[in-house]
């Protein structure tokens, strides 16, 4: 351990003792910025990985792609398994495609199926890619057609039936189709898919009101995907909507 691991783990300590864990997260990012700021990148670098370590997503994808941890897979593959280990969902789709990529199908599959099974729209998206990219020959029609016949019953489900038909030949339509049926229901996972979808085609007013709706509604995984999408499309986000919308 360096001294500013040292330095970094005993700020981190104080912090979690005093603070509640979303400010305690909120000031160990504070304090690296100012010390990156001051030209001190290895101290930032050891409070941003604390932040990670007690799962924050935001910190985890500043680590994770860091010069000199960002080329070293066992490295970023440390900093998704601690970040999951205290909470990060949407670690998960991202350990799981890393895993994908050095061979280890059998784990990714896995790592996917626990982010679905815990609402993590992360994990649904990258799901679908997983099936097309590294899945067995009709994986992935066939996960298209069981998620067809358990959302003909079950709305929940419609967020994940759109994550694979996006991914699927030709299936965008289809998935438009099905998220909005699910948005029309209130269901923000199929909301925070939709968003996505439109803000790749460019439709930015229509997608700026789900991502709105999503973060003033919804849990904190929904509310976690669409703060990324706001802040990778500069969207704003307001309190400015009551809840049940």
């Amino acid at each position: 351990m360096t001294v500013a691991d040292a330095l970094a783990r005993g700020c981190a300590t104080a912090a979690f003792r005093e603070m509640s864990r979303r400010r305690a997260i909120s000031f160990l990012l504070a304090v690296g910025d100012g010390l990156l700021a001051a030209g001190l990148p290895d101290e930032a670098l050891a409070l941003y990985r604390q932040a990670a370590e007690a799962g924050d997503h935001g910190a985890v994808r500043l680590v994770v792609n860091w010069p000199g941890v960002r080329e070293d897979l066992a490295a970023t593959e440390a900093v998704y398994r601690a970040a999951i280990a205290a909470g990060d969902l949407s670690s998960l789709s991202s350990l799981a495609m890393l895993r994908a990529r050095l061979g280890d199908s059998v784990e990714s599959r896995e790592l996917y199926r626990r982010g679905i099974d815990a609402g993590d729209v992360h994990s649904m998206l990258g799901y679908g890619s997983f099936l097309r990219d590294f899945g067995e020959p009709g994986e992935s029609a066939d996960a298209v057609t069981r998620c067809r016949r358990l959302a003909a019953d079950d709305s929940s489900a419609l967020a994940l039936l759109g994550a694979l038909l996006l991914a699927a030949p030709n299936g965008e339509a289809e998935a438009e189709e099905v998220l909005r049926r699910g948005a029309a229901l209130l269901e923000n996972r199929s909301r925070s898919v939709l968003a996505a979808l439109l803000l790749n085609r460019g439709a930015v007013d229509e997608a700026s009101d789900l991502v709105q709706r999503v973060w003033a509604t919804g849990e904190e995984s929904v509310r976690a995907f669409v703060e990324g999408l706001a802040k990778e499309y500069k969207l704003q986000l307001t309190n400015g909507y009551p809840q049940g919308v």
